[in-house]
């Protein structure tokens, strides 16, 4: 492996169609991949969304005002949008969850065909996508509001999967080759006209040029320009290339000199790899205007079928949600009183700004009931219902605390803010695991606020399952005593941020903690944070003050308009300040001891990061946790806003905030605004943080981090090679997962669910693993019958042991059974009359345009009704001509009588015969070849579609 330019170079296996992903092996510095084209639609679409639904009470945008923002990137679209600084990081998240689906095709049905429109399966992958399309819209328009998170990270991934297949039409047909500069809307909107698709029996392809070098070149190579046509690639539902057909084509192709030679793939800039990589641009910009269609074409998008509160909520650009999460036991009663008056002063205090949440998520729990959830963007409405809630039962300690922050993670916003407030340890603490995995995923971030606390176990308060939440998922963990709740509810204004950034989180034994402070930051919030009550103070320093410009001393609180307290406690200080200079800035504190530091504030200088691996050529984000100790490719992207930024580090922390390694870097923004690396990493940490520093435009140091523990697990989950994800209506299908344990020997418990409880049965559901070893878990899920959409599952396996847990997500589509097979004959036809007048030898322009030539043929088709048109290139197409049809259905027959006519100047003529479904033949009259005889040869009729390509000269006769 070696690193270039900040990217990483992997010489190793082959992609279908656009390439997925930067990271993928053989991707050039300027090729679009399908990372790039599904990205720069999604902007372009959202923009055009944005453009034409302006913030209630703002000013309006100008047509194209949004979508021709240069750069055009995420942080650029919400700060011109929203005209504040407003983080896009939830809107970063479905964008990565779209990708992810459209990645995973690659995976999971790389040889089929069907989903890359290889082989001429034109009709079948046109159909394919719009199965997946129409079921997409279909489930979100049946569950109403009733779509949930996981519901939506599904539709994000179906979606990705359909604009996959979309996107392949423009590199492996000869859409782009025939001229066109428009997507073939037919796709997107079926009631557009159906374009012809050459038959099994017409050649497509003749042989491509060898090169001195031993290379081919392919340009001129088709010989269709009036029929849909694509290239050919072994798979599992593709055995052979036929005679006359195109190749995919590429060094990849094991086909490629078997004649025809050569292929018509225009999947990268890469000649070697794509016979007509001239043509890669125009057709990644093709499928990008076709994908950003799917969105928000007019009538038939994304963005009218289902209305702008879906499109709004697919894309996560709501913002934020902040979430209370309140047991109502009978000893809580003072607490509801306290966070009632209290956290609602501090909302109404933000309520109109910026960093006002989207929404408010309110759930209760008690024991054995919590719920319902309760949504509102109303804070008067949210203030009421937290008034209206009672504190009675909860005879034992135990509550249903899980369960209740299971429902407010499913109903709130991801990378949104959740206070929970109990005394009471978790009953259903079984539910612990699965609560970190869904809070990690949609980087939730929890603040357990507890006044007391009591396990069902007898357990101490130690490293309780509120404090591992809190770790896991970057916040901390409060234990104050009954009736001082109110002393760290302030810490509920550090959740009021629309663009919050980590700069350090770290815990160590210390009396001075140094870190840099950028020029975009406009404010830092100080935690500080230890273990013993050992009272303490702190000092902030600024670059180049003398003087210590804030502290405070037994925790009272300097008059400073600029700084202003938000938690003051015996062992828990946070403070909120204004940003008056970029440099180092520096926290002192009063004694040396070990603290727990978070410095905070609010930048949209920010960064997302993908844990990928290679597998089968492909290097593709990991299903789940990484392994320790395994090898993986770290794809950092940085998000900013303070113009030309530069990476210098990638740094993986461990989970007290220490580095554990650092990147070196010097990797500077592009001109798309892009800020991208990928480095191979291999975790030996059992669990790490992530972060990276840089400079800004201006020589500022900048740090940034993820607070998010990510663990490592001995335990992996795997789909088996070649496992299917689709089954028909009223079928079986058995899902094997591969689980392998590179720990120590121990039993592991399988589990399988599925949001539309397609699963069946699972086995085994716990068995023993040792070391080195691996077991297949087996599940069967069943499909409902009758079914009248195409839908889909979201399946989450897990498997936990006793030092070690990891899950996998996949998606199960259901199809609806075939009722008929679909119509993939072309139409037939008959010549009943051929004037042959124009046989001969040549004669001058004044002569030939005084004879005309005659043809009479009629054409059938047994399921759908025959169009014909010219076919011929627009150079031979004749000044004058006739072409006259009449159409009759005789025993469900559809036929069609026609007559052609031209004069001998162009005595040749190509005529499409096309059926409903796009199924084509050609009907090919040519007496050019005659002409060059003396007069006795017989006139050439072709049923092929291969066209003469010699232009007519002008002295014809």
């Amino acid at each position: 492996m070696r690193l270039r330019a900040g990217l990483l170079t992997l010489c190793f296996g082959w992609a279908f169609a656009f390439y997925p992903n930067r990271e993928s092996p053989d991707v050039g510095l300027s090729d679009l991949t399908d990372e790039d084209i599904t990205t720069n639609a999604i902007l372009r679409a959202v923009a055009t969304f944005m453009e034409g639904n302006p913030l209630p009470g703002k000013p309006g945008f100008k047509p194209g005002e949004l979508v021709g923002l240069d750069p055009l990137t995420p942080t650029s679209l919400f700060k011109a949008y929203f005209r504040a600084d407003v983080s896009p990081n939830q809107f970063v998240q479905a964008i990565q969850n779209i990708v992810s689906g459209n990645n995973e095709v690659e995976r999971l049905h790389a040889q089929e065909s069907d989903y890359h429109f290889h082989c001429e399966q034109i009709a079948t992958s046109i159909t394919l996508f719009q199965q997946y399309r129409d079921g997409i819209f279909t489930q979100i328009k049946q569950s109403k509001d009733k779509m949930d998170l996981n519901a939506y990270e599904m539709a994000r991934l179906e979606t990705g999967t359909a604009l996959h297949i979309l996107q392949k039409f423009y590199s492996n047909t000869n859409w782009v080759e025939m001229g066109k500069r428009t997507p073939y809307r037919r796709l997107v909107k079926a009631s557009d006209p159906v374009f012809p698709i050459a038959s099994s029996a017409t050649k497509t392809c003749k042989d491509c040029l060898p090169t001195e070098s031993g290379s081919l070149k392919c340009s001129g190579n088709l010989l269709v320009d009036n029929l849909l046509t694509s290239g050919y690639k072994k798979s599992e539902t593709c055995a052979t290339k036929p005679k006359g057909k195109c190749g995919h084509g590429g060094k990849y192709d094991e086909t490629r000199l078997q004649s025809p030679t050569g292929g018509i793939n225009k999947e990268t800039a890469n000649p070697e790899l794509s016979p007509h990589s001239n043509l890669h641009y125009k057709a990644a910009q093709l499928a990008e205007d076709a994908t950003v269609e799917f969105f928000v074409g007019p009538g038939f998008g994304f963005l009218d079928s289902l209305g702008p509160s879906v499109f709004r909520k697919f894309f996560n650009l709501q913002g934020y949600s902040l979430t209370f999460v309140i047991d109502t036991t009978g000893s809580m009663s003072g607490e509801i009183e306290l966070v009632k008056t209290t956290c609602i002063n501090i909302i109404k205090k933000f309520v109109n700004s910026p960093d006002a949440p989207y929404n408010y998520v309110l759930v209760p729990f008690n024991d054995p009931s919590f719920g319902p959830a309760i949504v509102t963007h109303d804070v008067a409405y949210f203030q009421s219902q937290i008034g209206a809630l009672t504190a009675t039962g909860g005879d034992d300690c135990p509550e249903m605390s899980m369960n209740g922050l299971k429902l407010a993670l499913a109903n709130s916003e991801p990378r949104s803010n959740i206070f929970l407030f109990t005394d009471a340890g978790a009953k259903d603490v079984a539910l612990l695991e699965e609560v970190m995995i869904q809070a990690s995923s949609v980087q939730t971030q929890i603040y357990p606020m507890l006044t007391g606390y009591c396990s069902a176990s007898g357990g101490g308060v130690e490293e309780n399952e509120y404090e591992k939440l809190a770790k896991v998922t970057g916040q901390h963990y409060t234990l104050v005593q009954k009736g001082k709740l109110n002393s760290v509810l302030g810490i509920t204004e550090l959740a009021l941020n629309s663009a919050p950034a980590v700069l350090v989180q770290v815990t160590e034994r210390t009396k001075k903690l140094l870190f840099y402070v950028d020029e975009t930051l406009q404010e830092l919030s100080i935690s500080v944070k230890k273990k013993n009550d050992v009272p303490f103070y702190f000092t902030l320093l600024t670059p180049g003050d003398s003087d210590k410009t804030w502290s405070r001393r037994k925790r009272a609180v300097t008059a400073d308009t600029k700084v202003s307290s938000l938690v003051n406690t015996t062992n828990y200080q946070v403070i909120k300040v204004q940003v008056t200079q970029p440099g180092q800035w520096a926290v002192e504190m009063s004694s040396l001891d070990t603290y727990t530091f978070e410095i905070a504030g609010k930048s949209l200088l920010d960064f997302s990061y993908k844990i990928m691996e290679e597998k089968n050529g492909y290097v593709l984000p990991i299903q789940g946790r990484p392994e320790k100790g395994a090898e993986y490719i770290l794809s950092v992207a940085v998000e900013g806003d303070s113009g030309k930024l530069t990476l210098t580090r990638v740094i993986i922390f461990d989970e007290t905030g220490k580095i554990n390694k650092a990147y070196d870097l010097n990797k500077s923004t592009d001109s798309r605004g892009e800020l991208r690396v990928s480095v191979p990493v291999r975790f030996n940490l059992t669990s790490f943080m992530l972060g990276i520093g840089g400079k800004t435009e201006n020589g500022s140091e900048f740090l940034r981090s993820k607070p998010h523990l990510i663990h490592t697990e001995s335990i992996s989950l795997k789909l088996s090679e070649g496992q299917k994800s689709t089954l028909t209506e009223g079928t079986s299908l058995n899902v094997l997962v591969i689980a392998s344990n590179e720990g120590p020997d121990q039993t592991f418990t399988f589990n399988v669910k599925d949001e539309l409880s397609l699963m069946r049965s699972f086995n085994p559901q716990s068995i023993l693993i040792a070391q080195g070893q691996n077991v297949t878990l087996t599940a069967t899920f069943e499909a409902p019958k009758p079914i009248r959409q195409q839908s889909s599952s979201l399946v989450t396996f897990t498997a936990k042991g006793g030092t070690s847990t990891n899950y996998l997500k996949s998606v199960i589509t259901v199809v609806p059974e075939v009722k008929e097979i679909p119509d993939q004959d072309p139409p037939q036809y008959n010549i009943t009359q051929l004037g042959d007048i124009c046989k001969g030898k040549k004669k001058p322009v004044q002569v030939c345009k005084s004879h005309t030539w005659d043809l009479e043929f009629q054409a059938w088709d047994n399921r759908s009704a025959v169009s014909v048109e010219l076919g011929l290139p627009a150079a031979e197409i004749p000044p004058v001509y006739s072409l006259n049809c009449s159409d009759t259905i005789i025993s469900g027959v559809s036929w069609a009588s026609c007559q052609y006519s031209s004069d001998c100047c162009y005595p040749h003529v190509s005529l499409i015969l096309t059926d409903d479904t796009g199924n084509a033949n050609l009907l090919d009259v040519d007496f050019r070849d005659s002409q060059k005889e003396n007069g006795s040869s017989e006139s050439r009729i072709q049923s092929s579609v291969v066209l003469a390509v010699s232009l007519l000269s002008a002295i014809f006769y």
